[in-house]
């Protein structure tokens, strides 16, 4: 069984990591590496990577973007069957849109498990986890780098990834309508509504929802 699986709500916090330092970082990493699929560690990864360098390119604190990059998909070492019951045994809060949207919900409860889990107390690094999927009004530089991370690490590989990250490089924002235009029309060849987090993003962009 999935240790993750085994927390309760009022499961010890460890210390907080220190990304800052190497020791620490490989902890971590050894960590993660433990609780995730092969190919799940090796998106994390990439995704802290690439955090790190538009946290260089846009003047954000480089560790900081490691560390929520790192840890953006910890909760994906639970089934998407399994994680909004977790979040019900563990105490957190999901909306009726979330739990109408599993894929999204593992966002919500990595925050959680960065936490408990790997000991993050950077409530700015937390944000930026639990935005990664869905986004929302008002994110911070920080938030909208693991947002765009997210897809445009080294090994994704779709249409039109490379004139995201080209994008990323001139302007967060305009690489951020390229996204939430994407998702908006795959919802809508799917017939499914914005999540509201989506919906307050692509509002804050200027992006028709219609």
């Amino acid at each position: 069984m999935n240790p993750l699986l085994n927390l309760h709500s009022n499961a010890a916090v460890p210390d907080p990591p220190d990304p800052a330092d190497a020791a620490s970082r490989r902890a971590l990493v050894r960590e993660l590496r433990s609780h995730v699929p092969p190919r799940r560690f090796a998106h994390s990864l990439g995704v802290a990577l690439e955090s790190v360098e538009l946290a260089r390119l846009w003047g954000v604190d480089q560790d900081r973007a490691w560390l929520a990059g790192l840890l953006h998909d910890c909760a994906k070492g639970i089934v998407t069957e399994r994680q909004v019951e977790t979040c019900d045994a563990l105490g957190v809060a999901l909306d009726a849109e979330t739990r109408a949207a599993p894929p999204v919900v593992h966002a919500f409860l990595g925050a959680y498990l960065a936490r408990v889990v790997y000991g993050v107390r950077d409530e700015a690094v937390l944000r930026a986890i639990s935005l990664h999927t869905v986004g929302g009004p008002g994110m911070t530089t920080l938030d909208k780098i693991v947002y765009l991370s997210d897809s445009t690490e080294s090994g994704r590989d779709f249409p039109g990834v490379g004139a995201l990250r080209d994008e990323s490089r001139r302007s967060l924002d305009g690489a951020l309508r390229l996204c939430v235009e994407a998702q908006l029309r795959r919802l809508a060849m799917k017939g499914a509504a914005a999540h509201p987090g989506t919906a307050r993003l692509a509002r804050d962009l200027g992006v028709s929802l219609a």
